[in-house]
């Protein structure tokens, strides 16, 4: 077994407290910005919240289910862990993203992403394995981006 971690910043042009409350509605909004990708984001224990279990369901492919470890509404920081699903049992034996949002200098977004993990074997990830665990988050950052700024009045 080998810990690691990924971590990268992204930037938008969009405040961050409109990004987090578009953020904090992903449930809702992830199946409607991405339809041909997610067929339904189902809450299966919880209110959203810390401690939620939810099932992301996948048009072409297994669902995942993760568990919310922190909705922090003040300091925008989400945090979950993969229970089942995605790389867990096949290349990782845990996985967790958080994602933080704070003022970019330009009055934007930063958008810090980070993932700790821990493989099954005793190797470390490869760039591939790497990019298949980071999988599609930084696309859904910039579907979101693009959802808000070309609807102003959503989630303002």
């Amino acid at each position: 077994m080998v810990a690691g971690e990924y971590s990268r910043d992204a930037f938008s042009s969009v405040p961050p407290t409109r990004f987090w409350k578009a953020f904090a509605d992903s449930g809702n909004l992830i199946p409607k910005l991405l339809p041909e990708v997610v067929a339904s984001i189902e809450l299966v224990e919880g209110n959203g919240g810390a401690g939620s279990v939810q099932k992301f369901n996948f048009k072409n492919g297994p669902s995942l289910v993760s568990n919310v470890l922190v909705m922090d509404h003040e300091k925008y920081l989400y945090r979950y862990a993969i229970l089942e699903g995605g790389p867990i049992g096949t290349l990782l034996k845990t996985c967790i993203f958080e994602t933080k949002l704070g003022t970019s200098s330009e009055g934007g977004t930063k958008n810090s992403l980070k993932i700790e993990y821990e493989t099954l074997g005793d190797n470390p990830l490869t760039e591939e394995e790497l990019a298949r665990v980071v999988g599609g988050v930084p696309g859904l950052s910039k579907a979101m981006e693009g959802y808000l700024v070309a609807n102003p009045d959503a989630y303002a």
